[in-house]
């Protein structure tokens, strides 16, 4: 079994209650990458931390942490 991962967007604008629009986007993003055999197995949320460097830590500065959306695609 092989495995990708693709960024899933983070935020996803629209205008007015149109809710669908988010949804659709999200199903425009699965198809395109789920060509040549490639089937989404599942979304998963990564939390990743980026800790200062040491004199930035000294001054104070602390991690930042971004979660991500990845959505897990499986072929043969």
């Amino acid at each position: 079994m092989q495995y990708k991962t693709v960024a899933a967007p983070k935020e996803i604008v629209i205008t007015g209650d149109d809710y669908s629009l988010a949804v659709k986007s999200y199903s425009e993003l699965i198809n395109r990458e789920a060509t040549d055999g490639w089937r989404l197995h599942s979304i998963e949320t990564i939390c990743v931390t980026s800790k200062p460097g040491c004199l930035a830590g000294l001054m104070g500065k602390k991690a930042n942490s971004i979660n991500f959306n990845m959505l897990v695609f499986e072929k043969d």
